[in-house]
C-alpha cells in the first residue's frame, strides 16, 4: 500500500498518524525528558486557554454570521500558526520520497536505503516539536486574541470546510497503512463531529431566540443531518447559507492564504496527557 513505509516508520518511532499522535517516553528517561518537553509547554498553554474560555464543546456560537472583528481575530491566530507550514509541507515531501522508494521495481541499494532510513527517522523526531509547536503557537495567539477553542474550530470549520470546501484532512499524507490507524482517523473525525454538531445545535436555538425561527429550522435540521450521516462538516462543501458565506467571502483571499493542507490534519488537535504518554488528536 501506498504511504505504507512511512506508516511503518512512524509507529515504530512511537508517533501514530490519522488524527491520533501519541508520543510515548517509556523509553530511555533522557530521550524521552528531551522529547516531553516541547509536548509539556503546548498542553500548559493550552490549560490555561481552557482555563479562559472553556473546553470547545461548551462554547455557543452568536445568532447569525461571525463578526467581522471575529475573523480578524481568527486570521490573526492562522497568521500565528502559518510559519510551521512550511515545516509540515517539507515533512510530507520526505514521506512520500521514502513511499516512491518503496514503490519501485529496482530496490534500491542499502546504502541508499539507510540515508532514506535515516532522514525520514529524522523528519519523525523533527514532527514531535513541530505538533508541539503548533499547538503553542495557536493557543498562544488564541489567548492574544480572546478566542477559545470552541469559536476557533467553529470559524475554522465553517470557513475552511463548509464555505472552501478542503477536505476534513486524513493524514499527512492521506494515506494509512493499519487498520488501527484507520480506527484512530474515524476517532478524531468523530470529535470533530460531535463538537460541530453540538455547535450548529446551539446556532439554532441561537436563532430561534433572535426571531429568526426559519434559520433556526436549518441550523437544527442540519445538526440531525451531521448525527445522522456523521459528517463533520455543516451543510457539506459550498452549502453554507447566503449570510455566513457572504461574511467568510469578504475576507475571501487571507482565508485562502490562510490554509495549509499539510498541516491541517492537526490543526484543530487538542493534547491530552496520559502517565509518560502525550495523545494529540
Amino acid at each position: 500500500m501506498a504511504g505504507s513505509t512511512t506508516r511503518k516508520w512512524l509507529v515504530g518511532c512511537g508517533l501514530g498518524c490519522g488524527g491520533l499522535i501519541v508520543l510515548s517516553i517509556a523509553g530511555p528517561l533522557l530521550f524521552g525528558l528531551v522529547l516531553s518537553r516541547p509536548m509539556d509547554r503546548a498542553l500548559d498553554v493550552q490549560k490555561e486557554l481552557v482555563k479562559q474560555h472553556g473546553e470547545a464543546a461548551a462554547w455557543a456560537p452568536p445568532a447569525g454570521p461571525p463578526a467581522p472583528e471575529r475573523i480578524e481575530a481568527f486570521l490573526a491566530v492562522r497568521r500565528a500558526v502559518m510559519v510551521q507550514c512550511p515545516k509540515f509541507a517539507k515533512a510530507a515531501e520526505d514521506f512520500a520520497r521514502m513511499d516512491e522508494m518503496g514503490r519501485q521495481s529496482d530496490k534500491p541499494n542499502k546504502g541508499e536505503l539507510m540515508r532514506a532510513v535515516a532522514k525520514v527517522s529524522g523528519t519523525v523526531f523533527g514532527m514531535i516539536g513541530d505538533i508541539a509547536e503548533l499547538h503553542r503557537l495557536r493557543d498562544e495567539a488564541l489567548l492574544a486574541q480572546g478566542m477559545g477553542l470552541g469559536e476557533y474550530d467553529w470559524i475554522y470549520t465553517l470557513a475552511f470546510q463548509s464555505w472552501l470546501g478542503n477536505p476534513v484532512t486524513d493524514s499527512i499524507d492521506g494515506k494509512h497503512a493499519s487498520r488501527s490507524e484507520s480506527v484512530a482517523e474515524d476517532r478524531a473525525k468523530a470529535r470533530q463531529r460531535e463538537v460541530m454538531a453540538s455547535l450548529v445545535r446551539r446556532e439554532g436555538e441561537a436563532l430561534e431566540k433572535a426571531g429568526q425561527a426559519a434559520e433556526a429550522a436549518a441550523w437544527r435540521a442540519e445538526a440531525d443531518r451531521m448525527e445522522r450521516a456523521e459528517d463533520p462538516v455543516p451543510f457539506g462543501a459550498g452549502g453554507l447559507p447566503e449570510a455566513w458565506a457572504a461574511a467568510f467571502s469578504a475576507r475571501g483571499d487571507e482565508l485562502r492564504a490562510a490554509w495549509c493542507a499539510s498541516m491541517a490534519e492537526h490543526d484543530l488537535s487538542e493534547v491530552k496527557k496520559e502517565g509518560l504518554s502525550f495523545h494529540v488528536n
